[in-house]
């Protein structure tokens, strides 16, 4: 599986959102164009074994990322929110370079770090309060029902 695929697989697993052919194509141009941006090649994956992974953090987040980012975020940064995002961006592909290095051939993808299950309680038939009871936190009650001012005439 190209890492193409797997962000997008990533992409509907951790949005719920179902992608039709034409948004699938928008998704991949954009992806492509990401991955030229930080330097990534399918070439690469068999560097990866071969020498490690490509190192973003020394190719460096130049200024035309930083504008595209924005764009797509459709934020406006200031020279030094561009700077210090810069910055940041270097540290957190450093960081996923170094966990590029780990050997996770025989590990199962997870959505969680936890066995997760359904945490809602069974339904049940119980029977409900009686009306009586209920009424009498009414501060004004007619015909056995709530009495609360007209909101719409």
């Amino acid at each position: 599986m190209s890492v193409q695929e797997k962000l997008i697989a990533c992409l509907v697993e951790n949005t719920g959102i179902e992608l039709t052919e034409s948004m699938l194509e928008d998704v991949k141009v954009r992806l492509n164009m990401i991955l030229d941006l930080v330097g990534y090649s399918e070439a690469g994956e068999t560097a990866v074994a071969e020498s490690k992974v490509i190192n973003v953090a020394e190719t460096g987040i130049d200024d035309n990322l930083i504008k595209y980012l924005e764009e797509l975020s459709r934020l406006e940064l200031t020279r030094d929110e561009e700077e210090r995002a810069k910055g940041e961006l270097t540290k957190i592909l450093g960081y996923i370079d170094m966990l590029n290095e780990l050997d996770t051939e025989n590990v199962e993808a997870m959505s969680h770090p936890f066995p997760y299950t359904n945490n809602f309680r069974d339904d049940e038939c119980k029977a409900s309060t009686e009306r009586e009871l209920i009424l009498q936190n009414a501060p004004q009650q007619k015909d056995g029902c709530f009495k609360v001012p007209t909101t719409v005439e």
